[in-house]
């Protein structure tokens, strides 16, 4: 999470929204260094939005999600996993 002043915003309104976009980066924005609104990702709205991400990340974690190339052999993965660890 970012800490932005208003007037920082309104120079550099495109640079931030594709941080936001891209990165999803998270602003504060700032009018006389009092917090007054928040920037985030679409994708991140309310607690369903991270909340499916959290559980595609697990999915993909113990290879459940059938896009993930874990789900064909977890021991395969696991052993090439361990080898890129050493």
């Amino acid at each position: 999470m970012k800490v932005i002043s208003v007037m920082k915003v309104r120079q550099s309104l495109g640079q931030i929204l594709d941080e936001v976009n891209l990165k999803s980066e998270t602003f504060i924005l700032e009018r006389a260094g009092k917090p007054i609104a928040k920037i985030i990702p679409m994708n991140s709205e309310g607690p369903q939005g991270n909340l499916s991400l959290n559980l595609k990340a697990l999915r993909d974690l113990k290879g459940l999600n059938p896009q993930s190339e874990r789900s064909s052999d977890p021991s395969e993965w696991l052993d090439k996993e361990r080898g890129e660890w050493e």
